[in-house]
């Protein structure tokens, strides 16, 4: 295997990486990830991954255990191990491990020692976007059974990789949630309709995590098209009577939905403005 892996400041081949089982990730999923696309070797909206990774730490008290200038030296000489073009970079801060165990008390809810917080880091190759067709992606409508706060990026995905893993076995790419009939987003995404030349998308709450990527479409990307956006809630109905879907994500970008369930979307082809949104987003990206 030709991936690194960053473990607390020392890189190591991906099959020697190791982190402690009474590490609270590991017990709990007590902590935060970010993920971070580059194209072309290049990190795609930076800042704003740091961003959220800063407020997602804040948000479950953990303390940010590194500076940003130091943060920002060690990614870049970590990300000089990997060989590929394009690849996402995954860090993951959990609380970490009780400084010393001498209570001999290994697994315990509530944090209430001092701990050795755990950063890791590890790249995966993903597709160049620039050179990648458009093609449209089946989805199924599952209900939102996760917890309240979706807009912490918690490593606590269970949901999440269970619905997808249904999706799957379905022939499906993603899950669509609802709570209470309005739809909230997908496992790994945020979800936009298009109705008469209108473009929605759920407004940021507690009930999805704010997508950097979304945030960017919505910004830049559809700045610069002839369309309006608006960030309010819509139903199932909504969703099924829409003329055009897609959905966005870090390392995708944008993918057109154009099965959900047994429904085709625009006659299950991309539609002419989700074409035009990704064309756009691509001549961005460097």
């Amino acid at each position: 295997m030709k991936n690194k892996v960053y473990i607390n400041e020392k890189i190591y081949d991906a099959e020697n990486a190791k982190v402690s089982i009474f590490d609270r990730g590991y017990l709990f999923s007590d902590g935060i990830y970010e993920l971070i696309p580059y194209f072309d070797k290049k990190p795609f909206l930076f800042d704003d991954h740091y961003s959220r990774l800063q407020k997602s730490l804040r948000m479950v008290e953990i303390n940010n255990p590194y500076s940003e200038d130091k943060w920002v030296n060690d990614i870049e000489n970590f990300v000089k191990t990997c060989i590929f073009e394009n690849f996402y970079l995954y860090i993951q801060v959990t609380r970490g491990i009780p400084e010393n165990f001498d209570d001999n008390i290994l697994r315990e809810h509530a944090a209430t020692k001092n701990y050795k917080t755990c950063v890791t880091m590890f790249y995966s190759k993903i597709k160049n976007l620039k050179d990648n067709n458009i093609i449209g992606k089946k989805s199924i409508i599952m209900d939102d059974k996760r917890w309240m706060n979706c807009d912490i990026k918690s490593i606590s995905l269970l949901y999440n990789s269970y619905a997808k893993t249904i999706a799957h076995k379905q022939g499906a790419f993603e899950a669509i949630l609802l709570r209470d009939g309005i739809v909230t987003e997908g496992c790994s995404s945020n979800v936009f309709i298009i109705k008469n030349n209108t473009i929605k998308t759920s407004p940021e709450s507690n009930l999805i995590l704010p997508g950097v990527t979304r945030s960017f479409v919505i910004n830049s990307v559809i700045k610069d098209s002839d369309y309006d956006v608006r960030e309010e809630n819509f139903s199932e109905e909504e969703l099924l009577d829409a003329d055009e879907i897609f959905i966005t994500n870090s390392t995708q970008g944008i993918l057109p939905i154009t099965h959900i369930n047994n429904k085709e979307i625009n006659n299950a082809e991309c539609g002419y403005i989700t074409s035009k949104l990704y064309k756009i987003f691509t001549e961005k990206i460097n």
